[in-house]
């Protein structure tokens, strides 16, 4: 990491802290018809992949592929997360800026902290969103039918909790700056991920997973 990466990481992370402002819990609800809804899959509903329990949490079942979105849109902003694998842990994210969801694709555009097991941390950005860095070793590009062309950085440290117990993520976005801190520790960045404002997303993909303590502060 850069001298001038690690100044800029905690210029923000004090932003963070003398942020009170703007703190939004965002399962407070408890109900579906807060968020937007999309499968690549005609007939099915959103009650047939994510549910709410009456303590607050977000239990997603995995299949089909989609996802959950706020109707809000957001720029920078810290957005804190718990999950937990409840059987055999899969694939799931979080996405970041999502802005469009291009036809035919199970993915939006957007940008996406993996969740996957073995991959926590790990940046991807789809359809024209950008994750790149300047350690070209933890850089990679790829195209796929499915989702056309995409990059993303690996993650530096394996910071997970084995599966079937909690684990914490942080997420700073911050004028295209993007830290990502697992059970405490920051285990990746990319300073490409675009100032601009989109919505935030619950990942369906592979397997079920359960979602707490979802909390968003926005920054100025």
């Amino acid at each position: 990491m850069s001298r001038q990466m690690i100044a800029s990481l905690v210029c923000c992370w004090m932003l963070v802290a003398a942020s009170a402002f703007g703190q939004t819990a965002l399962f407070e609800t408890k109900s579906l018809a807060d968020w937007d809804f999309y499968v690549n899959e005609d007939g099915v509903k959103v009650e047939d992949v994510f549910s709410f329990t009456e303590d607050g949490r977000l239990l997603c079942t995995g299949l089909p592929f989609g996802y959950l979105a706020t109707k809000e849109s957001y720029k920078n902003f810290k957005f804190a997360v718990e999950w937990c694998w409840t059987q055999e842990p899969t694939n799931s994210g979080i996405f970041l800026k999502i802005t469009d969801q291009p036809k035919g694709s199970f993915l939006p555009k957007a940008i996406e902290v993996q969740l996957k097991h073995g991959d926590a941390g790990d940046i991807w950005a789809f359809h024209g969103r950008v994750a790149t860095t300047d350690s070209a070793p933890r850089y990679t590009a790829a195209e796929v039918a499915a989702i056309g062309k995409f990059n993303g950085v690996k993650k530096l440290h394996d910071a997970e909790i084995e599966p079937g117990q909690w684990n914490a993520m942080e997420i700073l976005c911050a004028n295209g700056l993007l830290v990502v801190v697992v059970n405490g520790k920051i285990v990746n960045w990319t300073t490409t991920a675009e100032a601009i404002s989109g919505r935030i997303g619950f990942q369906s993909e592979g397997g079920p997973i359960v979602f707490r303590n979802a909390v968003l502060t926005t920054l100025p």
